[in-house]
């Protein structure tokens, strides 16, 4: 085997983390474990889905905020969804997709804040998007009632490829959101 082709020990133990945790690792976890300081880790992150990149196997390495993760690549998940598919999985309903984009450009937002700009009531698409685990709950408002604060999760992330929320599209907020009062199963 050349030279080129063997793995630095700190390359096969982040290789083997990611395996491991089957999830996000942190740059920080990854520094403690490899005991290298973050700007090393990140170097050696970018030597490892290089070579996962090269590969062109069905593996990829995923950088998602700060962290990395072990995944499949995006082009194979419908050959494998047949294996995967659960009924949980089921697509989300335009009203659920309509206030999870809200949710994304607007976090943290409160349920009044959503409601205004959705223009109906959300109470039961935000608590299935919720239990879900798309979107979570980011503390309280400092306005008068202190009402949640709700924001999406590292699973939205997942779910929709995007490494962190600065990866979102920009929009135009002066257009005006599309609502649909009687679609409102998720």
């Amino acid at each position: 085997m050349q030279e080129l082709d063997r793995y630095s020990k700190s390359e096969a133990v982040a290789e083997a983390m990611l395996f491991a945790a089957g999830d996000v690792v942190s740059l920080e976890d990854l520094a403690m474990v490899l005991t290298l300081k973050y700007k090393e880790v990140e170097k050696v992150m970018e030597r490892l889905t290089a070579r996962y990149e090269a590969r062109g196997g069905g593996l990829l390495i995923r950088r998602i905020e700060k962290g990395y993760q072990l995944a499949t690549r995006p082009e194979l998940h419908e050959d494998l969804r047949v294996y995967f598919e659960e009924t949980s999985t089921a697509p989300l309903s335009r009203a659920a997709l309509e206030t999870l984009t809200i949710i994304a450009y607007n976090q943290p937002i409160t349920r009044g804040g959503l409601e205004i700009i959705r223009g109906v009531n959300s109470d039961s698409v935000l608590a299935k998007l919720v239990e879900r685990g798309l979107v979570c709950e980011k503390g309280r408002s400092e306005s008068p009632g202190r009402p949640m604060l709700y924001g999406t999760t590292e699973l939205f992330l997942k779910s929709t490829g995007l490494s962190s929320l600065t990866d979102l599209e920009q929009y135009d907020p002066g257009v005006p959101v599309q609502t649909q009062p009687d679609d409102e199963e998720v």
